[in-house]
């Protein structure tokens, strides 16, 4: 007969305290750290040395179905910010989709942190050792751990598990132009093919070469292999340097001025060169080249 009330009562009976709720934080107490605590997402700050700076819409709202369905598997982690505030050192999602979700309480694990320095490094070593962050994002991590940490190649290896040579490759795609860091962060090309493109100097050239791996859909051995025939032959035909001979200075000057755009003159050490009249659009090439046609028209007349 007993042991029916017991197998009536469920697994609370069978294994006491088993279901008891989480504790939920007393903000006017004292908080002890080290704990994980069940915590109100209105009194949790935003992290303002968050590595993370792409929040897809879609992904969170996906996140957030699964926290109403489940509830939030992995605590966030915070520190205390002051007698009745929080602020958050990793899982910005989490907390995101939570608030989508219309979740009040969120599990999170409350640690001690004594400097800026400190709450940087854990955001962000955190962040870089669960992969949850793009390519730029780790490369600009690795940067501010070196920059605003002052920590070596060694240390940030240590503390991330990371080689150094990996370490450096991804800040190596800091050196990148904007529009192609842009474009790894969009996944148009990966870090392999932007670290092929470092090796062209000129930023045109690799604009160019950018260009076409995402038309021709190029292979990273196959933007290598240009990437290595453009360095040779930038070695073979090095350029005569201009600024010493204003004649030629104020010819391409003209030709800017003519064709309303950036013109370069390229001239090799044999005497021989070309110019490069540059355009950003299908509408102001066919602007210049109306120019060009107008020109030739009235030298033929």
């Amino acid at each position: 007969m007993k042991s029916k009330q017991v197998l009536g009562k469920g697994l609370g009976a069978l294994l006491p305290g088993a279901l008891e709720e989480e504790p939920k934080v007393k903000l006017d107490d004292e908080q002890k750290t080290g704990i994980i605590s069940k915590i109100p997402v209105d009194k949790i700050d935003p992290n303002p040395f968050q590595p993370r700076i792409e929040f897809d819409l879609q992904s969170l709202n996906e996140l957030a179905q699964s926290i109403k369905q489940n509830g939030v598997i992995q605590p966030i982690t915070v520190h205390r910010k002051g007698n009745d505030r929080f602020e958050l050192i990793s899982g910005e999602r989490r907390l995101r989709a939570s608030i989508i979700a219309g979740i009040d309480l969120i599990p999170a694990y409350i640690i001690e942190v004594h400097s800026k320095e400190e709450l940087i490094e854990l955001s962000l070593i955190e962040n870089i050792q669960r992969e949850t962050l793009n390519p730029i994002e780790i490369a600009l991590g690795f940067k501010r751990l070196m920059d605003e940490c002052n920590l070596t190649l060694e240390e940030i290896s240590k503390k991330t598990g990371k080689d150094k040579s990996t370490i450096s490759n991804f800040v190596r795609l800091l050196k990148l132009p904007d529009v192609i860091q842009k474009s790894i962060i969009k996944n148009e090309i990966t870090p392999g093919h932007a670290r092929a493109l470092i090796n062209i100097e000129n930023v045109d050239e690799q604009l160019a070469l950018w260009k076409k791996i995402i038309s021709e859909k190029y292979s990273v051995r196959e933007v290598e292999k240009l990437a290595r025939q453009k360095k040779k032959q930038n070695k073979q035909s090095p350029s005569v340097s201009l600024k010493n001979d204003p004649n030629i200075e104020s010819i391409v000057s003209d030709l800017r001025i003519k064709f309303g755009t950036n013109v370069k003159l390229l001239l090799k050490s044999d005497g021989s060169g070309e110019f490069q009249i540059q355009f950003y659009s299908r509408d102001e090439m066919e602007r210049i080249l109306d120019i060009l046609n107008n020109a030739q028209n009235n030298t033929v007349n």
